[in-house]
């Protein structure tokens, strides 16, 4: 390696070192945040505090008004009904799209495509009309009832790559051994498809997860709130009005840090077929 190539490397990974430095100094200012007292908080923003205030955490489940178990088994189950509905129809469609080869399919798909470039604001009020019309108000169905009619663009998008990177010669073999479209779909298909999957579901996670346009909405009863819902809440404590709008930034900023605590589980657990199914999408146009 010569001198100009050993300072061009150096170059670049300082300036991804720095990159990634200024990416964590929002998690960094969040964590110090947790630990400091009201006042410290609310004043004039310094980074450390000037004593960790270890009791945030401990005040935070002693709120009336947040519970964190409640938030949290809301918003897996919303996550489950979702993701359910979303593999199941997502998969169907790109399956269809990558094994059939009827008239019009790349215009088709192109169509589909285009949706992606609609807001999903665009078509806020007439579902929420609509959802309104037949009494889903205050009820989870509007928050996942779509996912079960292969709406999500997005992830018809990412598993026709992901099935068109499996190799032809599974599915003709499996068709010489006189296996119906179904059972290649639910017995080939689908195991091979496991990182695509997990992909899905940690989109969909960390996407239910950090929903709060949806919740706000839709749900109005405190036993059925979300983990954004919940700590959101904790944001309008010391609400008196236009005017006197104080900000509990300690609490806040400990409660967002237990909320993330399930979500660095779940990409921790799954980082490894996240990034193989990133990799493999992109194989096959």
């Amino acid at each position: 390696m010569n001198r100009k190539s050993l300072k061009v490397k150096i170059f670049l990974y300082s300036c991804l070192i720095l990159l990634s430095l200024s990416l964590l100094l929002p998690l960094a200012s969040l964590i110090l945040t947790s630990f400091k007292t009201f006042d410290e908080s609310v004043g004039v923003y310094k980074w450390v505090p000037n004593q960790f205030n270890f009791n945030n955490y401990r005040d935070v489940f002693a709120l009336e008004d947040f519970n964190y178990w409640t938030y949290l088994r809301n918003t897996l189950l919303i996550f489950v009904l979702k993701a359910v509905g979303t593999v199941l129809t997502c998969t169907l469609t790109a399956y269809g799209l990558v094994r059939f080869n009827v008239k019009y399919r790349n215009i088709v798909f192109t169509v589909l495509l285009s949706v992606i470039l609609l807001p999903g604001e665009l078509l806020a009020i007439p579902m929420y009309q609509m959802y309104l019309s037949v009494g889903w108000f205050d009820t989870y169905y509007p928050l996942f009832t779509a996912c079960y009619f292969g709406t999500d663009v997005f992830m018809i998008f990412m598993f026709r790559q992901f099935f068109m990177s499996i190799p032809k010669e599974l599915f003709e073999a499996a068709e010489t051994d006189g296996a119906s479209e179904f059972k290649i779909y639910s017995r080939i298909l689908l195991p091979l498809s496991r990182p695509a999957i997990m992909t899905c579901l940690i989109l969909y996670f960390t996407g239910t997860y950090n929903d709060l346009y949806g919740p706000l909405i839709y749900i109005s009863s405190h036993d059925k709130w979300t983990m954004a819902q919940g700590i959101k809440s904790i944001e309008d404590i010391f609400n008196l009005g236009p005017r006197d709008y104080i900000v509990p930034w300690n609490l806040v900023s400990a409660a967002t840090l237990l909320s993330l605590i399930p979500v660095l589980l779940v990409f921790g657990f799954a980082q490894k077929q996240f990034m193989d199914s990133m990799a493999r999408t992109g194989i096959k146009g």
